[in-house]
């Protein structure tokens, strides 16, 4: 059954974001609703669909629309569940902060699409918070544009010791470190647009600069791209689906308890990583 345009797509905040009302699970959306869809999503890097009922199958599918993907049939990552959860057993990052960042921001393909959906949240629940590294950079004050035109950052695996000493971030822990160099100035290889390309996360250093003038020059690119007006923070509900442009939007979480309320999300991407199978999936223990 094709289902006629019937979306109704809204800004979610003045920076980026948009929220899609109209979505019904397990219909096929027509040519026109397929388009709408990818045009909000290109130009405001992240959708909310608040309140569905769908399955792991219908995830992926609006994830590899959003992109036009077509998902081989002996795709392995669409068939498994892939749940942070900090009561599932096997939860990815079950516990703690973790501070913003693009996933697999230290290789140089990462996905493009990366989605949660609330499977079982019980109040309070931590947040997500996203901001926009297009936004970003588009905003970015020329002083500090000067300072880091033609310059390029190190992304790493692990997380980097910054937001604080308290013992809650969590540590994703590989025997063998990944990096990548890229350009501060950025843009997204899908879409073209420039990125401020730079988290807290995973950003090492600046390349060519002395260890305490690459913090400070990052300190003050954080100050902006974090900037309240340039972020939106989600509370999770069930039935909440979140997809977002994983390089064009960052996230972050606040603390979340192993012992607390459940917080269980669905995790699904698009596309697969080229180095799916290749690379060691990470466990996690408190960092500091």
């Amino acid at each position: 059954m094709t289902r006629m345009s019937l979306l109704q797509i809204t800004d979610l905040v003045a920076a980026f974001g948009a929220r899609v009302d109209g979505l019904v699970p397990g219909t096929d959306l027509d040519d026109a609703s397929r388009a709408s869809l990818r045009n909000a999503f290109d130009d405001r890097g992240l959708l909310l669909f608040r309140g569905i009922d769908i399955d792991r199958p219908y995830q992926t599918c609006i994830a590899d629309l959003l992109i036009d993907y077509d998902r081989p049939v002996d795709d392995q990552l669409s068939k498994r569940d892939m749940l942070v959860s900090n009561k599932e057993p096997g939860g990815y990052a079950p516990f703690g902060r973790l501070l913003f960042h693009s996933d697999m921001m230290w290789h140089e393909e990462p996905f493009q699409v990366l989605s949660l959906y609330g499977v079982r949240i019980v109040a309070p629940a931590a947040p997500t918070s996203f901001v926009s590294t297009v936004r970003a950079w588009e905003t970015l004050p020329d002083g500090l544009r000067a300072q880091v035109e033609g310059r390029e950052a190190v992304h790493v695996t692990g997380q980097q010791d910054r937001g604080g000493d308290d013992g809650d971030l969590t540590a994703p822990i590989r025997e063998k470190e990944e990096s990548v160099t890229l350009p501060i100035a950025y843009p997204n290889p899908r879409t073209g647009r420039t990125m401020l390309y730079v988290s807290q996360m995973m950003t090492r250093e600046i390349v060519g600069l002395p260890h305490d003038e690459s913090e400070a020059l990052l300190e003050e690119l954080f100050a902006h791209l974090y900037a309240p007006e340039n972020t939106y923070v989600h509370e999770w509900r069930e039935g909440d689906l979140v997809a977002w442009d994983n390089q064009s939007v960052q996230h972050a979480r606040s603390k979340v308890e192993q012992e607390g309320t459940e917080r269980t999300l669905r995790k699904v991407i698009s596309p697969i990583p080229v180095i799916a199978g290749k690379v060691e999936t990470p466990t996690f223990s408190a960092a500091g």
